[in-house]
């Protein structure tokens, strides 16, 4: 018996990849019954128009309340279905994601699965797009050193709706990061086990602009300081104030190591011994290290350096997520 899944897409002016996205989504060959439920969240394009010509399985809700985590909040309140599957507007699905997804789910213990999430490789990719390529993926499940719980990204996350109710959804006030926050808590708070589908495959499409890069690098590096705060009292937490302080040290010594080599690269370009796309790799690394770390410094300051999330989760985030979303 295949398990009923709902599989939620929350959007914000995506017309350009959410057609895509839909289509693949309903390509899927899964012998279970399931449905799409795609959450607007008060684009300025015509992505509402381009969802509202799907028929069912594609149900398209309207939140009223901003943000990702709200939204997806929205979806798991109008899902009766026993699977909650999540992935993004900018993502394309294999067809046999749902599948590989859902399988695991025959062992009761698992409260969640997650996929692999692969770059989305089309012909037309500009210099953003190649250079994110050469970055490492998104790694759902990941453990080692520094690293807390296993967790999932919600471009290919599922966890049963059961858990998801009893852990009460993603946190609204987190403006990024939220997605790691509902994995940890799932694990703790009901001692579910979440579980690694590598076969279950999302392609994500990367950032195609300066600004969607920065965007991108700046959100990781406010997540991670937001992350370390609510998480640094938990026993067995692996980062603590110091440690990232010290890493964003290693940070600003690598910017210097890139500005040198921008120089450097710039000359050989010149006589012809690079292409231009090699001559821009140290540009592209300054850009994103410099903003993860300009995202570290906005959440230090927020969260008074680590020492209280409390007030920015509950009322001041709005204004910080004006800057993000």
């Amino acid at each position: 018996m295949w398990p009923s899944v709902s599989i939620i897409v929350p959007v914000y002016n995506g017309a350009k990849t959410i057609q895509a996205c839909l289509l693949s989504l309903l390509s899927q060959n899964y012998l279970g019954h399931y449905n799409v439920i795609v959450v607007e969240n008060g684009s300025t394009d015509n992505t509402a128009d381009l969802v509202a010509a799907f028929q069912s399985p594609v149900c398209l809700l309207r939140s009223t309340e901003r943000g990702p985590a709200a939204a997806r909040n929205l979806g798991i309140a109008h899902s009766q279905n026993d699977i909650i599957a999540f992935t993004d507007a900018d993502c394309i699905a294999h067809p046999e994601w749902l599948t590989e997804l859902v399988k695991s789910y025959t062992n009761e213990e698992i409260g969640g699965v997650g996929g692999a999430i692969l770059p989305y490789r089309h012909p037309d990719r500009n210099l953003y797009e190649r250079f994110a390529e050469l970055k490492p993926p998104l790694v759902n499940f990941i453990t080692g050193e520094h690293e807390f719980l296993p967790h999932f990204y919600t471009a290919n996350a599922s966890y049963r709706r059961a858990l998801l109710n009893v852990v009460g959804g993603f946190n609204p006030g987190m403006i990024t990061g939220e997605d790691v926050d509902l994995a940890w808590r799932v694990q703790l708070q009901t001692n579910a086990k979440l579980h690694y589908a590598p076969q279950a495959i999302i392609y994500h499409h990367h950032r195609s602009s300066r600004k969607g890069l920065i965007q991108q690098y700046r959100n990781y590096g406010f997540g991670e300081i937001l992350l370390d705060t609510l998480y640094k009292h938990h026993p067995g937490y692996p980062r603590s104030r110091e440690f990232q302080i010290q890493n964003m040290s290693q940070q600003l010594l690598a910017m210097s190591r890139y500005c040198i080599s921008i120089i450097s690269r710039r000359i050989r370009l010149i006589r012809g011994k690079i292409e231009p796309d090699e001559a821009m790799l140290p540009i592209l690394m300054l850009i994103i290290e410099s903003s993860n770390l300009r995202g570290k410094f906005e959440a230090l300051i927020a969260t008074r350096l680590m020492t209280s999330a409390q007030q920015l989760l509950q009322t001041d985030y709005k204004g910080y997520f004006d800057r993000y979303y």
